[in-house]
């Protein structure tokens, strides 16, 4: 009984290194070699107009047929992914994962991954691995990339008047998404009020100068003259001291 319990041993212990083996990773050369070429990978992101419904034509007076009714979305774009790499993208928030590989490029060479509507920040973590069956999988690279929203409040009419205003910009990687119509309205009427405070402020100091300068102008035009006159007599007689 206890040499088949030893031998059970024997044969698990050897099992595990058999396993052990098969999971190795690739040697130190195959590894640096990978690196390398997951280090030439690039991502970025690239802006594209979703179609999120379709509308007749006859809303808009056209002629008979469908609309389509777009929102700003992105695609993730991965560059100079080889057949030795593949990647996965996993989306922050909601840990939704996507695995690439050269098989997924386009005609351009550059693999296009929908990141969805541009309704929110999103943060993407794209990891580079291994293609190699050696070492599969092995993260060689990992990047994180941020997707910035549309500003819906950035089409409101104020803002076409105040595109400098901080939740007018089309853009942001501030998330207003949970920001309502009257927390907008609140932040709009203190910077309003705060612009127009620095502007009376800059009117007036301009206005207080020109005044001055006004009242005082023949008085400045003549220390000007003296002072001119001055530096003028100064360097007439070190000339003529030179000579001497």
């Amino acid at each position: 009984m206890k040499k088949n319990i030893n031998y059970l041993l024997l044969l698990l212990f050897g099992m595990l290194i058999t396993v052990g083996v098969k999971a190795s990773t690739c040697s130190d050369s195959r590894v640096l070699e990978l690196s390398s070429l997951a280090n030439e990978v690039n991502v970025s992101y690239q802006e594209y107009d979703k179609v999120v419904d379709k509308l007749d034509s006859d809303t808009f007076g056209d002629e008979d047929g469908e609309v389509d009714v777009t929102y700003p979305a992105y695609y993730l774009t991965i560059y100079n992914l080889s057949d030795d790499l593949n990647a996965s993208i996993v989306r922050s928030d909601t840990k939704e994962t996507v695995e690439v590989s050269a098989k997924n490029k386009d005609k351009d060479g550059v693999v296009y991954v929908d990141a969805g509507m541009a309704a929110k920040v999103k943060l993407f973590t794209v990891k580079i691995r291994s293609n190699d069956s050696s070492c599969k999988n092995e993260v060689l690279k990992a990047l994180a990339v941020t997707t910035p929203m549309f500003n819906d409040f950035s089409t409101y009419t104020v803002c076409q008047e105040y595109p400098e205003f901080e939740l007018c910009k089309k853009y942001t990687t501030v998330d207003y998404s949970n920001l309502t119509m009257s927390d907008f309205n609140t932040k709009f009427e203190e910077y309003k009020v705060k612009k127009e405070e620095e502007e009376r402020q800059q009117k007036s100091i301009v206005y207080n100068v020109g005044k001055f300068f006004d009242t005082y102008k023949w008085y400045i035009i003549g220390v000007v003259i003296i002072g001119v006159a001055i530096i003028v007599i100064y360097r007439i007689r070190r000339k003529k001291s030179r000579l001497v």
